[in-house]
């Protein structure tokens, strides 16, 4: 039963984990620029402060031709 617990509790935190680096590459696409260097900065400092780095300093590209199309 514990070990159901702890293989649950893993898995959701590895969820969470994939979440906020897959937001960290949104916003990095969203205002034009290359996500690796923040996803980078993320691993090495950390996931929220890349968040609020990219939130509070950068503003959206305004122009569709910069932001790479999927």
């Amino acid at each position: 039963m514990e070990f159901l617990f702890i293989l649950i509790a893993l898995i959701a935190a590895l969820v969470i984990l994939y979440q906020l680096f897959a937001l960290i590459d949104d916003m990095a696409e969203d205002r034009g620029m290359n996500p690796w260097p923040w996803l980078v900065i993320g691993l090495f400092w950390t996931p929220f402060g890349s968040i609020i780095i990219l939130w509070l300093f950068y503003d959206l590209a305004e122009d569709e031709s910069v932001v790479e199309k999927r």
